[in-house]
C-alpha cells in the first residue's frame, strides 16, 4: 500500500542506475499493453509517450499541486471492472504563471 515507482524498473529498483525501464511493447513479457502487443500494436505508440510526457511536464511545471485541506492521502482500492481508489484522490491546484 505504497507508492514504489521502482517497481516498474526492470532491476526491481535494487540497482543503482536506471536500465531500460518498463517495457509496454510486450516483447520480453506481458505485464502491461496499453498499445497493444505484437502485430497488433499501435504504431504511433512512441510518439504518444512523448507527448505524455510532454503533457505531465507541463502539469508539473505550470501549477503547484496540493492536497485539499483536510484530506489525507488514502490509497485504499475497490474492485470495478479495473482496481479503482476507494476515495478519488482531490488535488487543489493553483497557477506557478502569474
Amino acid at each position: 500500500m505504497a507508492f514504489k515507482p521502482e517497481r516498474f524498473l526492470s532491476c526491481g529498483g535494487k540497482c543503482g542506475e536506471v536500465e531500460e525501464g518498463f517495457d509496454l511493447t510486450g516483447s520480453r513479457e506481458i505485464k502491461m499493453m496499453p498499445f497493444g502487443v505484437g502485430r497488433r500494436i499501435c504504431p504511433a505508440s512512441g510518439l504518444a509517450m512523448l507527448h505524455l510526457q510532454y503533457f505531465v511536464a507541463n502539469l508539473v511545471w505550470k501549477f503547484e499541486w496540493r492536497a485539499v485541506d483536510g484530506d489525507d492521502v488514502d490509497l485504499s482500492e475497490k474492485p470495478l471492472f479495473t482496481v479503482v481508489m476507494k476515495n478519488p484522490l482531490q488535488a487543489h491546484l493553483s497557477s506557478r504563471v502569474k
